[in-house]
């Protein structure tokens, strides 16, 4: 079965480590990359994906206000928000929206913890 996950954040290096981290874990999954909530939600609505990693802080749009988007439109994408501020209203919020939450920085660990949140979503 083929799985997509789509990795946000304006930082080239995160999107790749995790990109790399993902693919080398599974090589079964395609890695679509976005480096803007805009960017994230245009590809996110065109390609449904079946994990979305998604940084908070991000220019154009924030990973918060492209999950509003694309929260109700893909009910069954399982959503992690990633940031360095571990602020328990970033975290309460990320509840809010039904996502889960990842201090970064990104690390190979992210990437592991991800894919396992997603698995424990589709079990």
């Amino acid at each position: 079965m083929n799985k997509t996950v789509l990795v946000v954040d304006d930082s080239r290096v995160s999107r790749m480590m995790l990109s790399k981290v993902i693919a080398s874990i599974d090589a079964s999954w395609k890695v679509i990359e976005a480096e803007d909530g805009q960017q994230a939600v245009d590809k996110a609505l065109a390609e449904t994906p079946d994990l979305i990693v998604m940084d908070i802080n991000m220019p154009v749009m924030d990973g918060f206000q492209a999950i509003e988007i694309l929260r109700p439109k893909l009910p069954n994408t399982t959503m992690i928000l990633l940031s360095a501020n571990i602020q328990s209203s970033s975290q309460a919020r990320a509840e809010e929206l039904s996502v889960h939450f990842i201090a970064k920085p990104v690390t190979p660990a992210v990437a592991v913890k991800a894919l396992s949140l997603w698995s424990q979503e589709n079990e």
